[in-house]
């Protein structure tokens, strides 16, 4: 094994520019290595197997081992030999590069390799010209493994994460919008297409008017709810956020006129205490603006640690001084009829 490997100098390990200046240049090269294995998509080639031969290089710092002559101090490469052997020798795969990925992580496993670099063989690859050899190689440093591990790990709570949502919001997450600046009516529309197209919408209340609550003096709001397809919290919160993006929502300041407000207020029963998408929405039970078009689209609706939002509303309303929000004769029909805003 020759060349440059991908990602270092030549001669040097892979990824060797981005582990800060700790690998090593010392290499234990086996080559060579020949295994008959049943790897392949034709069934022949999983039937009578062939030979494949293997050709791995391990970086690391053979210094220690050098200055001790203990064999405990670096890679055996009669042990490294055996293990590559019984993978090819192993379970089948379809491609070369499936084959290849499993012999540098084995390579990696070996605590002392900062590196490595396997090609794959097939020199009697069913190809139907005439051809010396056919081979795939791969290049990893420990940097690479650890980083692909780690992205594996997040996939995975990712996933667990989806099924946990699944399990507990009962079909669908509860979604407020409100608008007051601009053609309002229009951005609403745009939002519930946004949501529509991301996450899939249920139902659409009645649009209300109603005064802003905190923040500068501004203008009015118009505002709505929408159920939408339960999804993650991370899902939900990346549909949020791109329907405010497409209504060019600036965030200068707190509480201040917007294009397009999403809020993501509940999702079932599910709980999240990421400071990104708190659920249930943290002030949800003191908004009528939110309370009163939810009853709208879901009579039964109950709020996770704060009861029927029948009752809430019916609270809200006997605070002196409450303003119920008002309901307008503007409907923002179903989201592939909708116009977009106007610019």
């Amino acid at each position: 094994m020759t060349g440059q490997p991908p990602g270092g100098a030549a001669g040097g390990p892979p990824g060797r520019d981005r582990s800060g200046g700790g690998a090593h240049h010392d290499r234990i090269t086996l080559t060579g290595l020949r295994v008959h294995g049943r790897h392949g998509v034709l069934p022949a080639e999983r039937e009578l197997g062939q030979f494949f031969v293997i050709d791995a290089t391990l970086w690391l710092d053979t210094g220690p081992a050098a200055a001790t002559d203990d064999l405990s101090l670096t890679v055996h490469y009669g042990e490294l030999a055996e293990a590559l052997a019984g993978i090819v020798a192993g379970e089948p795969v379809d491609l070369l590069e499936t084959l290849a990925h499993r012999l540098v992580r084995a390579c990696l496993a070996e605590p002392l390799v900062s590196a490595a670099e396997v090609t794959v063989h097939k020199p009697a690859a069913p190809i139907s010209v005439p051809f010396a050899d056919v081979a795939v190689t791969v290049a990893r440093s420990r940097n690479d493994q650890e980083l692909r591990d780690q992205e594996l790990r997040d996939r995975e709570l990712h996933a667990q994460e989806g099924r946990r949502a699944q399990k507990h919001t009962h079909g669908h997450a509860v979604v407020a919008i409100g608008s007051n600046v601009g053609d309002r009516l229009g951005f609403l529309r745009g939002a519930v297409r946004e949501l529509d197209a991301r996450l899939g919408v249920l139902a659409v209340s009645p649009v209300y008017e109603t005064d802003p609550v905190g923040g500068p003096e501004q203008d009015d709001y118009l505002n709505a709810v929408v159920l939408v397809a339960a999804a993650p919290p991370g899902e939900l919160l990346a549909a949020a956020r791109a329907a405010e993006q497409a209504a060019a929502r600036e965030r200068t300041v707190r509480w201040g006129p917007r294009t397009l407000d999403v809020d993501i207020i509940a999702c079932g029963d599910l709980r999240s205490d990421d400071p990104d998408i708190l659920l249930p929405h943290p002030r949800a039970q003191e908004r009528l603006f939110v309370c009163v078009p939810w009853l709208d689209v879901d009579p039964g609706a109950t709020l996770v640690g704060h009861g029927r939002v029948a009752d809430l509303v019916a609270a809200l309303r006997a605070v002196p001084g409450a303003v119920a929000p008002r309901r307008t004769p503007h409907d923002l029909l179903t989201p592939h009829d909708l116009p977009g805003p106007e610019r």
